[in-house]
């Protein structure tokens, strides 16, 4: 009888063994990086009724400080289909995984400088940014991982920017050269890279 106890607890222990998750979390001290795509709508209305859509493409390198959060060094380049607002932020964030786990949600909180990229949106009513400002922002989504190293991220976000000087030109001439505020809706996908310290 007691071997049929023991041989039972064996069975139903290697059953539960085998039916649990494989525990994928990644490398938590040391460098990570990430690359990804995002596209970003302003909601705000300006006094000139602008209307900006971005497709921004970033890469981040930082250090994983502990197990739930890093803080990093990005640029993106924000690219404007009608290239008006083109430009290249270079920012500082901090980046929160809230679950040690396989698929966790997490958080990026920003803040930065955009350099203006020169470009405008041609013609005789042309509106080109002559200085940057300062960008701020907020993202939250998923990160599931695929192993130790490797992982994709999913997420929605908020992104303000304060563009200190913004041309604007009408038949030719130059009207306005003054302040804008940008205040975006976004969402993208990545990649994260997490190496062993």
């Amino acid at each position: 009888m007691k071997k049929a106890i023991l041989l039972l607890a064996a069975f139903v222990a290697t059953m539960a063994a085998q039916a649990q998750q494989k525990h994928i979390e990644p490398y938590w001290h040391g460098f990570y990086a990430a690359a990804g795509y995002d596209f970003a709508t302003n909601l705000n209305k300006t006094a000139f009724s602008d209307k900006a859509t971005f497709h921004g493409f970033y890469a981040v390198g930082g250090w994983q400080i502990r197990k739930e959060s890093g803080i990093g060094l990005g640029v993106e380049f924000l690219k404007d289909p009608t290239g008006a607002f083109n430009q290249l932020p270079v920012f500082v964030e901090l980046r929160t995984h809230y679950l040690r786990s396989q698929l966790t949600p997490f958080s990026t909180v920003y803040v930065g400088y955009s350099i203006p990229l020169g470009s405008s949106s041609g013609g005789e009513n042309a509106i080109k940014i002559s200085e940057g400002g300062v960008i701020w922002g907020l993202n939250a989504g998923v990160r599931y991982a695929f192993n130790r190293n490797i992982c994709v991220n999913a997420y929605v976000g908020y992104m303000g920017m304060h563009l200190d000087a913004v041309s604007r030109w009408e038949n030719g001439e130059l009207t306005t050269n003054r302040p804008l505020l940008l205040q975006n809706i976004k969402a993208g996908v990545s990649v994260s890279i997490f190496f062993k310290h």
